[in-house]
């Protein structure tokens, strides 16, 4: 993969990640789990400005930005969603990582997915904690916590 296709599907990636994640906030707050809602409704906005970063980037580099987004699946069960993101963020750290291999000689494309690899790595991080949570104390208790406006 060269660095203009990298880009764009990190383009095409971010933006389905974002609807996915608005997707779920908007049932999860549906279901009164107003905190998570939020939480998850943050990460969709970043993804979203990730998304709009990377296809500035490539503007700048005079490429045409396509209009895809990757799908995702929308879950209803929060431990799924969790699972599903941690498993998501484990397998993009790497890539994006590998991937900075092809931005040797362009230091603002890569400093750009840098900051992204910072951003993920965070995500990951709540994540994993937020699993880990609902195995100490329960998922009904987990999501009692999640209450709230």
């Amino acid at each position: 993969m060269n660095k203009i296709e990298f880009l764009q599907e990190l383009a095409k990636g971010w933006f389905g990640n974002s609807q996915q994640h608005s997707i779920q906030a908007q049932l999860l707050r549906q279901h009164g789990f107003a905190k998570l809602a939020d939480k998850i409704m943050a990460e969709s906005d970043e993804e979203w400005n990730e998304a709009k970063q990377v296809n500035a980037r490539l503007i700048e580099l005079g490429v045409t930005p396509r209009v895809e987004l990757t799908e995702y699946p929308v879950f209803t069960d929060v431990r799924e969603m969790l699972e599903y993101d941690c498993k998501d963020a484990a397998q993009a750290l790497p890539e994006m990582s590998k991937a900075l291999a092809l931005f040797e000689d362009d230091y603002v494309t890569r400093s750009m997915i840098q900051q992204f690899i910072v951003d993920e790595q965070e995500h990951f991080n709540w994540v994993r904690q937020h699993l880990f949570l609902i195995d100490a104390i329960g998922l009904e208790n987990y999501l009692i916590e999640q209450l709230g406006e």
